[in-house]
């Protein structure tokens, strides 16, 4: 049996967590919760199990409490904001510390840790809940994917219900906030607006955050205008039904008066903004995928603004404040921010410090054209520059702080964006204090001075302050609904500077009084021009006052790292296989993991009746070392050989075990992946009814095989959303294994290796640009032990269909249009060259289906191979063909994503061939 997909699944899942699961950890015991924690941030773990009790009370007073205690992990590894949860193998939230600071859709909260946990908190309440048959199939199989019936549901109902009850249960979020209301209503002014089975994770633009901003305007406006029971009715409603992917019956059935279309057309009706007089502005930018933010050097001739189409690496571009003409550029990471120090820009953007680390550094950008990392491991974000003074914001868990000494920081206080004015007297700042934002200034060399200028009123977000060259200030606020930019005047006037129907984000004045700013649009962000406006601005409101979480009503015990309760198994899956008259076995496949993934397995047993026989596997991976992660596996196969003549079973069964070491290193684009493994490879075999081995089968003798292999892969690959593959760079892997046959003299060596590269060629065509891409694989093996390899055949990646199984195959040595094994040898070499051009972006489901088509291409190839022995000619183009693939990326159960891939081979002799794929060949 096949177990590849067991390895990489134990291997693949703690990887994305983005938690580093070794060194020391506690946990917190409460009521409802396990809350694991380092002990650095152990202030910020009470702080935390005071907002989780607080939040499962609030969502418990409308909704299902789920079943057991809830692991929550906190996690202070990657420099991003963001939270994730899952209901199997067992409940369980993981939240990442850092606060937001420039992510227009998360600035709307009163604390990031009451705003995060709520709405990952709304996750586990609203999946775990199952009734009806859904509750009979985990009462036998326990708590096993797909088995979750909410899960099945449109992702803009998963996160539309999460960031309803964010704002729902917290006094902001992102349902109160301007930016899923801008999203929303400019898709609807483009004329492209995202219907109920179309607000899903396609790539076309708003891509990922359609889900959010359709499913939260649509549930708000749903509670709003028919009453709040009905979001817990749907929820309680949906837990049972047996077709868990309609949505709009089972709104119908708990009270909403319309249709599902007419209700989501209202919603997206009513994010509209008013009517406004069109003030012109003139596009200098569009269809971005990042918002350009534009900063204007001191001489007020350069503008620097980040470029991100979605078709390529991001860059940061400096052009002329003349003719917009692009000066220079340079390709950056995530979450990048900059400003101008001089004539220098300082950049702050991600990278891997460390195999799990993610941090934000510091880099200098001179006009010569040299790029520099000044700081490594710094966390720090949003450089601002004025007056020969660098400013910044030095993150730590849950908290961020001015890197400017004399700045009072109360407890709970979060800062915006810091910008010591051109001169350097003065300093202004966005803060986040008692739960509501202000703009703050003080004089530079008297920090303990503060002044709040403006202080937002409840639901709102005062951000992107800059100072003008008459030294007054422009931040953005929210007028009826929509951010607009303001100036706040020395004289302390305050105007309104921007009437943008769809909203204006970070201005920035040119020399001449020309206001830049960064707009939505259907399309994407936009960067563009006008001039400003002395509008009366409206007064705001007074902030509302932030009550803290109430104190615990039983102090949580604290303990070492509880990890048991979340790695024992929650599930089993039926499996099954069978081996002919050698034994057809039933059994169970599990997996777990600990909270904050130190150890994962997979285990599965199977049993054969008649004969009585047991096979199985069993699959660990640790990371309690961080840097390298151990694996150990061990498994027992039976096949069937055959039967002879005198009616003889003759089985097989094959006993494999492997350790190993895995060490990592990775940059934003680059890999580098070893891996040292000690292997064991066994087989015996069995006669039945039971007699001499040798009288019935002259070729099978027990064998053991010991040895090792070292495998090695690196590489660097620039990616992009709209690409239909990688656009640049390199892959390799190469492996060399070593066997011994343990009693005999036998041995061998297997070297095999495998290079892809990846290039640009031709202009844009529709969507994105096409690729040349090329795979070179070449083996040998020597030894007494009589290996060999095959060429032919068409690579497919290996797709898991459930209870045990999988479908596909990943081949080393493919040549499409021939079969499998067309050709042995002890040496064998191949190539594949393909053409991959973009078709259309579709971005839609097919009718009300949960199914979808994101993304479709055509590949044009063209493969070679040949296989031969010591002492033969290669002959590289003895197996050749050129083809064609029709490539499609499509969403299966509304977001599932599966690369499926119909080809047309025609081999250099012989008939055509028509076949099907899953995944990219490579």
């Amino acid at each position: 049996m096949n177990r590849l997909w067991l390895l990489a699944l134990v291997l693949a899942g703690p990887a994305a967590a983005q938690v580093d699961p070794s060194g020391t950890w506690r946990t917190l015991h409460t009521e409802h919760f396990r809350i694991h924690f380092r002990p650095t941030y152990r202030v910020i773990a009470f702080q935390a199990a005071r907002e989780a009790e607080r939040a499962y009370r609030l969502l418990g007073s409308e909704l299902h409490p789920p079943r057991g205690i809830v692991d929550l992990t906190l996690a202070d590894d990657t420099d991003a904001p963001n939270g994730f949860a899952t209901v199997y193998p067992s409940n369980r939230v993981t939240i990442l510390l850092p606060p937001p600071v420039a992510d227009p859709a998360l600035q709307n909260y009163d604390s990031w840790l009451r705003l995060v946990i709520v709405h990952e908190l709304s996750h586990v309440f609203h999946l775990d809940r199952v009734r009806g048959l859904w509750s009979g199939l985990q009462a036998v199989f326990g708590r096993a994917p797909g088995l979750f019936p909410n899960q099945y549901q449109p992702t803009w109902v998963v996160e539309g219900l999460a960031t309803y009850y964010e704002s729902r249960f917290t006094g902001a979020g992102r349902t109160d906030g301007s930016f899923h209301r801008q999203v929303v209503a400019a898709d609807r002014a483009a004329g492209t607006p995202r219907t109920a089975w179309d607000a899903l994770y396609f790539t076309r633009w708003p891509a990922g955050l359609a889900p959010y901003a359709y499913g939260s305007r649509f549930f708000d406006d749903l509670a709003r205008t028919t009453g709040d029971s009905l979001v817990p009715r749907f929820v309680e409603r949906t837990a049972g039904q047996l077709i868990p992917y309609r949505v709009g019956r089972q709104l119908r059935l708990v009270g909403a008066p319309r249709a599902l279309s007419d209700d989501w057309a209202r919603a997206i009706l009513r994010a509209a903004p008013a009517e406004t007089t069109a003030v012109a502005s003139r596009t200098i930018v569009h269809r971005l995928r990042s918002a350009p933010v534009p900063r204007v050097a001191p001489d007020g001739r350069r503008v620097a603004y980040l470029y991100d189409d979605g078709r390529g690496a991001r860059r940061l571009r400096v052009v002329d404040a003349g003719d917009w003409r692009v000066l220079r550029s340079h390709r950056v990471t995530g979450q990048v921010s900059y400003d101008w120090l001089g004539d220098t820009l300082v950049v702050a953007q991600l990278g891997f410090t460390g195999r799990w680390r993610l941090r934000s550094d510091l880099y200098r950008w001179t006009p010569d054209g040299a790029w520099r990392r000044t700081t490594r491991g710094a966390r720090l974000i949003e450089p601002r520059a004025g007056g020969a003074t660098l400013a910044a914001l030095a993150l730590s868990p849950a908290h961020d702080a001015p890197t400017l000494p004399g700045v009072s920081d109360s407890a709970g206080t979060t800062w915006g964006a810091v910008v010591p004015s051109a001169d350097g007297h003065w300093v202004a700042a966005t803060r986040h204090q008692n739960g509501h934002w202000g703009l703050v200034r003080w004089p530079r060399a008297a920090p303990e001075s503060l002044t709040v200028l403006i202080e937002a009123p409840p639901a709102a977000v005062i951000t992107d302050p800059s100072w003008t060259p008459a030294g007054d200030l422009l931040y953005v606020t929210e007028v009826a609904g929509f951010p607009q930019a303001h100036l706040w005047t020395k004289d302390r006037r305050v105007l309104q500077v921007t009437a943008v129907p769809l909203g204006a984000r970070a201005p920035a004045l040119l020399a001449d009084g020309t206001l830049l700013f960064t707009a939505l649009a259907g399309a994407g962000w936009e960067l563009r021009a006008t001039r400003p406006l002395a509008l009366a601005a409206v007064a705001p409101g007074a902030p509302e006052s932030f009550d803290s979480a109430p104190p615990l009503s039983n102090p949580p015990r604290e303990t070492a790292y509880a990890e048991f309760a979340s790695l024992r198994p929650h599930f089993w899956i039926p499996d099954a296989f069978d081996a002919a008259q050698s034994g057809s076995f039933f059994g169970a496949l599990t997996y777990g993991t600990d909270a904050v993934g130190r150890y994962v397995y997979v285990a599965e047993g199977l049993v054969s009746a008649a004969p009585l026989r047991a096979q199985g596997s069993l699959v660990v991976v640790t990371h309690a070392l961080g840097n390298p992660s151990l694996d150990a596996s061990v498994s027992n196969d039976w096949s069937h050989v055959g039967v002879t003549s005198s009616g003889r079973v003759v089985s097989a069964a094959g006993r494999d075990a492997a350790v190993g070491a895995t060490l990592v290193a990775r940059s934003w684009r680059s890999y580098l992946s070893l891996r040292l493994a000690a292997e064991y490879e066994g087989t015996r075999y069995v006669v039945a009814p039971d007699t001499a081995l040798a009288a019935v089968c002259l070729g099978c003798r027990h064998r053991d095989l010991v040895g090792g292999s070292v495998g090695l892969a690196f590489g660097s690959l620039v990616t992009a959303p709209l690409a239909v593959s990688p656009l640049e760079g390199i892959a390799v892997s190469l492996l060399y294994r070593r066997r011994e046959e343990q009693g005999t003299a036998g041995w061998s060596n297997d070297v095999r290796g495998r290079v892809s590269l990846y290039a640009r060629l031709g202009p844009r065509v529709g969507f994105a640009t096409p690729v040349l891409a090329v795979r070179l694989a070449a083996g040998a093996t020597d030894g007494t032990i009589p290996t060999r390899f095959s060429v032919g055949g068409v690579s497919t990646g290996a797709l898991y269909v459930g209870f045990g199984q999988t479908v596909g195959r990943t081949r080393t040595f493919p040549v499409r249009g021939y079969d499998a094994g067309a050709l042995y040898g002890r040496r064998v070499a191949s190539v594949a060259v393909e053409y991959r051009i973009p078709l259309a972006l579709v971005g839609r489901s097919f009718g009300h289906l949960p199914f979808g088509a994101d993304k479709v291409s055509l590949v044009l190839f063209g493969d070679a191979g040949d296989a031969w022995d010591p002492g033969e000619a290669a002959r590289l183009h003895r197996l050749r063909s050129v083809g064609a693939e029709l490539v499609g990326d499509l969403a299966v159960s509304y977001d599932v994503p599966l690369r499926l891939r119909l080809g047309l081979a025609q081999p250099a002799a012989g008939q055509r061939r028509v076949y099907a794929a899953f995944a990219a060949d490579f």
